[in-house]
């Protein structure tokens, strides 16, 4: 079975920039994000949560403190 999903970046849409967070401490999530959630999963669809973290790549932020902050 099929399950439709929608997609929504983390950083401005989720929550707000911080840059590059290396603590889930520095993501400040909007407070409207969490109703929208559930409002899409009410709709029937699954919220998937993406984010492009190039900090990785240019050694801002460790994967592994990355990683924790995805938990």
């Amino acid at each position: 079975m099929k399950k439709r999903a929608v997609f929504l970046d983390r950083d401005g849409t989720i929550n707000k920039d911080v840059g590059y967070p290396d603590s889930f401490e520095r993501i400040k999530i909007y407070p409207y994000s969490y109703d929208a959630v559930r409002k899409i999963n009410k709709a029937g669809f699954l919220a998937v949560v993406i984010t492009n973290q190039s900090g990785v790549g240019r050694g801002l932020i460790k994967e592994e403190a990355l990683n924790e902050i995805h938990k």
